[in-house]
């Protein structure tokens, strides 16, 4: 094992050199297998999992989102695991990182068509309780309706758990799409959509046909004997045993600024979900704006100058960005409790905007982890590729706040000392 000194420079070297990654293939192996905003490149996990592990050793994303650190881990073979709220993000995690037979795929791939258009003319649509169906209603054409529900039971009687995740993985890349999508959504894999009532939806049974091969092909370039362990949890509540983790690298929500949910539930309302419980459980996300139920705890210094700054401005803003902080507190205390000592964590945050303040999203998560217990080994700032990472897009002529705030992100390296050593 790499000794805990040299792994600390190591993490400096990395945080002093480019992680831009400016032109670099983004999409090999699985990870183009659906869209997900404000993904980073998957070059950017892979630098410090090379670096900073060994083969066999654990690598911990807690808040999991498309699965790209799971990815870069099983490749690398290290044991990878990943935690998430969001159901979306967990299916496509383990799809990602689960090498699956290219030929069975194909074959049950043709049936699950075949199937879907013999059910095209009986389905049933009657399913979805009230406020689900009003959701469906506006936003899918009702011939568009019936093809995506033949198609959700055909994948629904697929006996390998598995393989059927798969499927309804490429049937949910076909509605959370940036363009052509079966929805009325116009733009919709940036999670803000519009209805757009001129736009000529796309054949689902077509465009399911489509993805099917670009998926297979993906995940062909797996390990064949690898294998990730991924579920649904919270990232301020563990399911890990203390000191268990050899690396974490993670990209925590943004404070305020893309809602996951309202992408994902075009797809997950398909598979039984009802909105009202998609709701319920967006309300739970790190970064949410929902602060009836929130209980403040005190914050380190600079990162309560900021929330009292933002304040004076907005009161209820500078709720959501405490509550933020709050939280995020409570995930980065885990993160170190898990941690083996001499162990590093990467965290990959974006800068965020509120009512005109630039709220120094790094400088406060850095406090706050300093705060905690670890050690802040460096910062180093790097330039978005926009149209990759997927941000979202203003249909105004000045552009959003949040378009103008998503132009650069952090990357925080820290280390958890090792047993006798002091944190701050």
């Amino acid at each position: 094992a790499t000794p805990k000194q040299e792994l600390e420079s190591v993490l400096s070297e990395l945080l002093e050199g480019d992680l831009d990654f400016r032109g670099a293939r983004t999409g090999y192996a699985s990870h183009n297998l659906h869209p997900f905003a404000a993904k980073f490149p998957p070059q950017l996990p892979r630098v410090f999992i090379n670096a900073l592990t060994e083969v066999g050793e654990v690598v911990l994303d807690p808040m999991v989102g498309s699965g790209t650190t799971i990815v870069e881990a099983v490749m690398l073979g290290r044991r990878a695991v990943g935690i998430d709220l969001d159901p979306l993000a967990v299916s496509l995690s383990l799809v990602k990182s689960t090498p699956l037979d290219g030929e069975r795929l194909w074959e049950n791939g043709r049936s699950i068509l075949r199937r879907a258009e013999q059910l095209v003319g009986s389905v049933s649509l009657s399913n979805f309780d009230e406020k689900t169906k009003e959701f469906v209603d506006f936003w899918f054409p009702p011939e568009t309706q019936k093809e995506l529900m033949a198609l959700a039971v055909a994948i629904s009687e697929i006996k390998n758990r598995a393989e059927r995740r798969f499927f309804e993985l490429v049937f949910s890349a076909m509605i959370i799409t940036k363009s052509g999508s079966v929805s009325l959504a116009k733009d919709l894999s940036h999670s803000r959509p519009h209805r757009d009532l001129n736009k000529k939806t796309k054949s689902p049974l077509e465009q399911f046909g489509f993805r099917i091969e670009r998926s297979v092909r993906g995940l062909s370039e797996l390990p064949r004997d690898t294998s990730a362990w991924v579920v649904i949890g919270d990232a301020r509540r563990l399911p890990l045993a203390s000191n268990s983790v050899d690396l974490i690298v993670t990209s925590p929500p943004y404070a305020n600024a893309i809602d996951y949910m309202r992408a994902h539930k075009f797809s997950l309302v398909w598979f039984g979900h009802k909105i009202d419980e998609l709701s319920r459980l967006r309300s739970r996300y790190i970064g949410s704006e929902r602060t009836k139920e929130f209980f403040p705890v005190p914050l380190p210094e600079k990162t309560s100058r900021i929330v009292a700054s933002l304040r004076e401005l907005d009161e209820k803003k500078a709720k959501v960005l405490q509550k933020y902080f709050v939280e995020m507190d409570r995930s980065i205390r885990e993160m170190l409790r898990v941690l083996r000592h001499g162990k590093p964590a990467i965290i990959v945050v974006g800068t965020s905007v509120m009512r005109g303040m630039n709220v120094q999203t790094h400088e406060c998560i850095a406090e706050i982890a300093r705060n905690a217990g670890f050690r802040l080994v460096g910062m180093s700032e790097r330039k978005l590729d926009r149209n990759r990472r997927m941000m979202p897009t203003s249909f105004g002529r000045n552009g959003s706040q949040i378009e103008q705030r998503m132009h650069g992100e952090f990357v925080i390296g820290l280390m958890k000392p090792g047993k006798g050593h002091g944190g701050k």
